[in-house]
């Protein structure tokens, strides 16, 4: 080593030491100006070494002044390793005079308008340059949703006058021209071109927005009918304001076959199998079959899939059920044919069904009966999540309300209404708290013609743990309520606790079974797994049953 290097690792190291070694303790302020402080002393601690008490004073002012204050009173002390500061931040400067102007095309749109009635940054308020830079991003943000894609500042100043004690602030914004959705492009696809531009959300003249194209591309992702998406504008073929969008896409297979096996503690084993079409015609029409064979439930499933005028938004179907039921309290084997409409709004979901339903079944102590019905049914949902896999706040509802009349092609008249509600909320960072609630009633003219699965069921995951499967009813009335609560233990573990309460009978309001008991959660990347141990309290003995669950909470 060249003696010139080594006098200056000799000069070097000892400032550095002290720097490392010197710890620092500020007192008089707090919050996000206390944060910004103590970040700049570090800095200068590091970078400056002896000369930190020297620098500090002037680094502590220029820290404070992005929170409105220009006048502290800043006192220092060293004590052995320790260095001290105290100090007074002083008054706030606060702002004397907002001019926020918009020029240009956009001067008169609403959206910015009504951003700038609530700008938040007003005479009498403290100068914040956090809140002052949010704004601006605010605004440069609305902007681009509204189509004003080279919207710019014209003019930007905060004028400050130490001897009033006071801020100005005045911003111009040149909103520029404003430019529009053209038209959509998708790329090649084993789908008709005409079905295609059926996904095309956007209207005539309809101003682009960033956000819009974004939201475009996740439902196009989330559709049955894609693998992968990428939208893009297209500036290079640009025309005048309008701009054009390229999509391309991948598609699945056309194919798909699933195999699941389980077991249940009181449906014994379980086997699944089921066959996705999913490309029947180039049109998006689409075909799936499951089997579904255990115990308590045997059944196959047929579904045609025809996409409606917008395929992301509405379809119909045609379906067709066989399936044979063999709960504690009687037995059914039916055949069901439905046609359907289904309708997306937003979060909001609903659907309008026909269906005919023939059904030979028994209930316990009854004889065997034979029941046809042909009744419509419509459905309004709704499920809102921040994450659909592990929410932390979410809400679920459900309305359902169906009937037949003994006049139209059915052996009795009812009507049947069910409401079903959940909530997600989480009270701390490392717990969840679910609700859940669902009620149903029915009328029926002659209750023995109404089919075993008309009627409602309790027990087990989804009404009241720590019974059999189906071994709550059947009856006319469905009752169910239930709170749980979940607390992280480590990692993706949770434990949880839980106490439900409920009856599926044919006297509303009767005797509610009760249920309580204790579960482990595993936060996988397809939803919670989950294991329960649910204690019967209703019944003699107080019996306990193992519950087990995979899926998301919606």
């Amino acid at each position: 080593m060249k003696f010139r290097q080594l006098v200056f690792l000799l000069l070097f190291l000892p400032s550095t030491a002290f720097a490392n070694s010197l710890r620092i303790q500020i007192h008089g302020i707090s919050g996000e100006a206390l944060d910004n402080v103590k970040e700049r002393l570090n800095v200068t601690q590091t970078t400056e070494g002896e000369d930190f008490f020297r620098l500090a004073p002037k680094d502590i002012r220029e820290a404070l002044q992005p929170f409105g204050y220009f006048k502290p009173i800043i006192s220092a002390k060293q004590n052995q390793n320790t260095a001290i500061f105290t100090i007074d931040p002083g008054p706030l400067l606060k702002i004397t005079r907002a001019e926020i102007k918009i020029v240009g095309e956009g001067h008169e749109n609403p959206e910015l308008k009504k951003f700038l009635a609530t700008f938040p940054l007003a005479p009498g308020q403290p100068l914040n340059i956090k809140n002052y830079e949010a704004a601006k991003e605010n605004l440069f943000r609305i902007a681009n949703n509204q189509g004003y894609l080279k919207a710019a500042l014209s003019k930007k100043e905060i004028r400050i006058d130490l001897k009033s004690y006071s801020a100005q602030i005045i911003l111009i914004f040149d909103t520029g021209p404003r430019y529009y959705f053209g038209h959509v492009n998708f790329e090649k696809s084993p789908y008709a071109p005409q079905f295609l531009q059926r996904f095309d959300q956007f209207k005539p003249n309809e101003p682009y927005s960033s956000q819009k194209l974004i939201k475009f591309q996740e439902d196009l992702y989330n559709s049955h009918y894609f693998r992968s998406v990428q939208a893009t504008p297209d500036f290079s073929q640009q025309s005048g304001t309008t701009i054009p969008v390229n999509v391309a896409t991948t598609v699945p297979r056309s194919q798909r076959y699933d195999v699941g096996l389980g077991y249940g503690t009181y449906t014994g084993p379980r086997l699944s199998l089921g066959a996705n079409f999913r490309r029947v015609t180039d049109t998006g029409q689409h075909f799936d079959m499951q089997l579904k064979l255990s115990s308590v439930l045997r059944g196959l499933t047929a579904t045609y899939y025809i996409p409606g005028k917008n395929p992301l938004t509405e379809q119909y179907t045609l379906g067709a059920n066989v399936q044979y039921f063999d709960p504690k309290n009687g037995t059914s084997f039916s055949q069901t044919l439905s046609g359907t409409y289904q309708k997306t709004m937003g979060d909001w979901q609903r659907s309008a069904s026909l269906n005919f339903l023939s059904e030979r079944f028994m209930v316990v102590t009854e004889p065997t009966h034979r029941s046809e019905l042909l009744y419509p049914s419509a459905t309004l949902s709704r499920i809102k999540a921040d994450d659909m896999i592990f929410p932390r706040l979410g809400s679920m509802f459900s309305f359902t309300l169906q009937g037949a009349s003994q006049d139209i092609f059915s052996k009795t008249s009812f009507i049947q209404a069910e409401t079903k509600a959940k909530g997600i909320f989480s009270p701390t960072s490392m717990s969840r708290v679910i609700v859940r609630g669902d009620v149903g009633y029915t009328t029926v003219e002659n209750l023995n013609q109404l089919p075993l699965t008309l009627r409602y069921f309790a027990g087990g995951l989804g009404t009241v743990r720590g019974y059999p499967y189906s071994t709550i009813g059947p009856g006319k009335y469905l009752e169910v309520g239930s709170v749980e609560i979940q607390h992280k233990l480590i990692g993706d573990w949770y434990g949880a606790a839980f106490y439900d309460v409920g009856n599926a009978s044919n006297t509303f309001n009767s005797n509610f079974n009760r249920g309580q008991g204790l579960g482990i959660i595993y936060q996988s990347f397809v939803g919670p797994v989950q294991l329960y141990v649910g204690q019967a309290l209703s019944k003699p003995g107080k019996p306990y049953a193992l519950e087990f669950s995979i899926g998301p909470d919606f």
